[in-house]
């Protein structure tokens, strides 16, 4: 499809006529609204069943010879899509089917009709006479015509994107956390292993979204809401991951020595834990940014907002459970170390 010319229909404003949008590819992208593309339109046809036929002149078109007995063409259909307009620009979604076909260009009735027999002096492209329809009711195949209609496979990517991240926000992120709180510091090794598994998942959900943001016109610059805040949630998320392995690698070293960790790593380890917990909040907020982006159906978006508060409303307990876990334990601790005027060893 790349530099391929696409005549795009859909029903007008009013629902009466016919818009065909001409529009152009530069590669495997969304195509967009080709101006240099003239559609001279004679008749349009639309029935309560949204059957469209359009009889036009095309200026500035693909040139066919009358001799090319296998013209090449191609096709694309769906998904359902509540769209009616006049805008040549209007929005469209990705298309559920696609097909390749050929025609006989020696067997189909040539000419130009009166009101469009003037030359176009702006190009050097032959005028050419179409007539096309996008009818769901008809089964007939005119002769000279060969199809293959195949499933679109290109939505892979974006459906590979939200199921991980979706995986990412609503289990790896959480479960993570309750290692971490759980565990403590005798067993950091596992907190570092579930860590290593959450930044795997992460930049990998990542990649499929690139790969999806360059195909769309709204997304090519990578400056939309969604891709913006998971830009940000992957460098913070990166950065935590680093400084989590720096503060254990410092603990460590201390314990090695027989000493105590610096008093300023109890004050990083807090920003550790609190900035991790809010690119938690960021990710589930962000799935559901991405949902509403790519114009997912309303129940489905709903279903994934309800799973998400489900999740908080079930883990906000578990971790104040933990941390008060963790206090009381601490507060032990450090009632046993600190020495009183009744422990004679603690004043040689």
């Amino acid at each position: 499809m790349a530099d391929g010319l696409m005549l795009v229909m859909y029903p007008s404003a009013d629902h009466k006529g016919v818009t065909v949008s001409p529009r152009r590819s530069t590669g495997n992208t969304e195509p967009v609204h080709s101006p240099d593309t003239k559609l001279t339109i004679h008749e349009t046809t639309i029935n309560d069943n949204f059957d469209m036929i359009v009889n036009a002149t095309c200026r500035g078109c693909q040139s066919f010879t009358k001799s090319d007995a296998a013209a090449p063409m191609m096709f694309a259909v769906g998904p359902g899509l509540d769209l009616s307009s006049d805008d040549l620009d209007a929005r469209i979604r990705r298309h559920s089917a696609y097909g390749r076909f050929t025609i006989n260009l020696a067997t189909l009735p040539g000419g130009i009709p009166p009101s469009a027999s003037t030359p176009n002096p702006n190009t050097t492209t032959p005028d050419a006479t179409l007539s096309f329809s996008d009818s769901s009711s008809t089964t007939t195949t005119p002769p000279t015509t060969t199809f293959c209609l195949h499933k679109s496979g290109d939505a892979k990517a974006a459906t590979a994107h939200g199921i991980l991240y979706a995986i990412v926000a609503l289990a790896v992120a959480p479960f993570d956390s309750l290692v971490a709180g759980a565990l403590g510091s005798r067993w950091a090794w596992v907190h570092g292993v579930t860590a290593t598994v959450y930044v795997a998942f992460v930049v990998g959900a990542m990649v499929p979204g690139m790969i999806v943001g360059r195909e769309h016109v709204v997304t090519q610059q990578f400056r939309t809401g969604h891709q913006v805040l998971g830009l940000l949630t992957v460098v913070a998320l990166t950065l935590m991951f680093f400084w989590g392995i720096g503060l254990s690698w410092i603990k460590r070293s201390a314990k090695k020595r027989g000493q105590e960790p610096p008093e300023s790593t109890r004050m990083l380890g807090v920003v550790h834990r609190w900035v991790c917990r809010v690119i938690w909040v960021l990710l589930l907020v962000n799935v559901g940014v991405g949902l509403k982006l790519s114009e997912q159906r309303m129940v489905l978006i709903l279903a994934y907002v309800a799973l998400a508060v489900g999740v908080i409303i079930v883990l906000v307990p578990v971790y104040f459970c933990l941390w008060r876990i963790q206090k009381k334990r601490k507060e032990k601790e450090e009632g046993l170390e600190m020495p009183t005027i009744y422990d004679h060893h603690g004043f040689n």
